[in-house]
């Protein structure tokens, strides 16, 4: 709980929450009760300095023995080096995958904002424990630089199955097209919480089951389908009997077995 902006944290064992998922994407708060990995911070300091234009167009720094370009983390790693935010674990080493501990997320917390009053209660008995994803991204958030972050709700409206010229990583949300690169494997049947840079997901808080899309515009119509507007693009439902018209502003909700009717 956040009281005058401290954080009082009960550091529990850290086992799977077992809750539903989708294509092995977890449905609900994303990370309760699992660590978050270095690599993963690492994205959302990075993005907290920089977009992902000038990350892409770095310089690489980072000479650590246990990542290279070829790793959708690289480049967050050596941009969050780049701003002297965060540092490898000894001169030869980063270990991305491991986990961020309670120390090390206190650091980069003070690193992010130097008058920082977000504090991590834990005994220093327990400071090299790792920090639930959940409880780092709640305290990112209230250290992060709102000038290039902000919390958003997010309908994916399209993945590259519906769409092959996205290719991996990118997705179609409010955003229009939207990127991300991590750990979770998000598509269209999902809608999220995130904290993004324009355009490019830093951290996911929640992602949870589409149940319907609304305000969509048709632009195409048959008895077998509709193509209606989404941001950036346009997306195809398959519907069988459709009566929908081309200017109709539709509904489409979302069954327990992926099919589509127009409300």
């Amino acid at each position: 709980m956040f009281r005058n902006f401290f954080i009082v944290l009960i550091v529990l064992a850290l086992v799977g929450c077992g809750k539903e998922s989708i294509n092995n994407t977890q449905i609900g708060i994303v990370g309760e009760n699992e660590p978050i990995t270095r690599a993963e911070a690492a994205r959302m300091v990075s993005l907290n300095s920089y977009g992902i234009e000038e990350i892409n167009a770095m310089e690489r720094k980072i000479t650590f023995q246990d990542t290279d370009i070829s790793k959708w983390y690289d480049k967050y790693i050596n941009a969050a080096f780049t701003a002297n935010l965060i540092a490898g674990v000894d001169s030869e080493h980063f270990a991305p995958d491991e986990y961020l501990s309670l120390r090390q997320a206190q650091f980069l917390l003070d690193k992010l904002k130097p008058d920082n009053k977000v504090k991590l209660q834990y005994a220093q008995e327990d400071k090299d424990k790792p920090i639930p994803y959940n409880i780092w991204v709640s305290a990112f958030e209230r250290d992060m630089n709102t000038e290039k972050l902000k919390t958003q709700e997010l309908k994916i409206y399209a993945d590259k199955s519906q769409c092959k010229s996205l290719g991996d990583n990118f997705l179609i949300t409010d955003l229009g097209i939207t990127y991300y690169e991590g750990n979770e494997n998000l598509s269209s049947k999902n809608e999220i919480s995130a904290i993004v840079n324009k355009n490019t997901i830093a951290a996911l808080k929640t992602i949870n089951e589409i149940k319907e899309y609304d305000n969509l515009e048709v632009v195409e119509s048959t008895d077998k389908y509709i193509r209606v507007k989404v941001p950036g693009g346009t997306r195809k439902f398959n519907i069988e009997g459709n009566t929908a018209d081309v200017g109709d502003v539709v509904k489409i909700e979302i069954d327990s077995e992926g099919g589509y009717t127009i409300k």
